[in-house]
């Protein structure tokens, strides 16, 4: 998937695409890579491949999770939930705000921020993961995921459809996909 698409439009067949196109090149970019690889940081103040990723497990695990609570309706719905047009606005906000092309840096929640020493496992389980994705994606109804609306597993006086939080793990994926590839184009980067 390009740069320059616009992820507040995403269909849900897009974004079953965009993760499965995340997963190829993410094997192909980071597959062969060690422990030490993974683990290397240009600094400390900026991650390795290994943490991007981490943190990318981390965050779909609980956007799925918030996701399928507020599809499967069984939970009372929130203030926030019930507003009609906050959800939406709100939804495209964060949707702009974690694609890769965004300039703005920001700052994991404290539930998604990763250990520093992670095992080189952590590519092959990111694909395991998002191929699980793929196929509960490929399982909602775009109409109900649309009109779903469901708390953000980070904030929750943020609320958004499903299929935001769906564009949100596709954009959100290629952001730091992006970022891990420039930590290899760094100086020092262990070949």
């Amino acid at each position: 998937m390009a740069l320059d698409v616009d992820y507040t439009k995403l269909s849900l067949t897009e974004v079953r695409s965009g993760l499965q196109d995340m997963m190829r090149q993410t094997q192909a970019t980071f597959g062969a890579y060690d422990a030490r690889q993974v683990n290397w940081r240009p600094d400390a103040t900026r991650w390795s491949v290994a943490q991007c990723f981490e943190h990318l497990l981390t965050t779909g695990n609980l956007i799925r999770r918030a996701a399928e609570v507020a599809l499967n309706g069984t939970e009372p719905r929130s203030i926030w939930q019930r507003l009609p047009i906050l959800p939406r606005v709100t939804g495209r906000l964060l949707i702009r705000s974690l694609a890769p092309h965004a300039t703005r840096k920001l700052t994991a929640p404290p539930t998604a921020q990763p250990a520093s020493d992670i095992s080189a496992d952590v590519i092959r389980r990111f694909i395991d993961r998002r191929s699980q994705l793929v196929e509960w994606v490929q399982s909602l109804d775009e109409k109900s995921a649309s009109r779903a609306i469901m708390t953000s597993p980070f904030v929750d006086v943020v609320a958004y459809s499903v299929l935001d939080a769906c564009r949100i793990l596709v954009a959100h994926d290629r952001r730091h996909f992006e970022q891990a590839c420039r930590v290899t184009q760094a100086p020092g980067f262990p070949l």
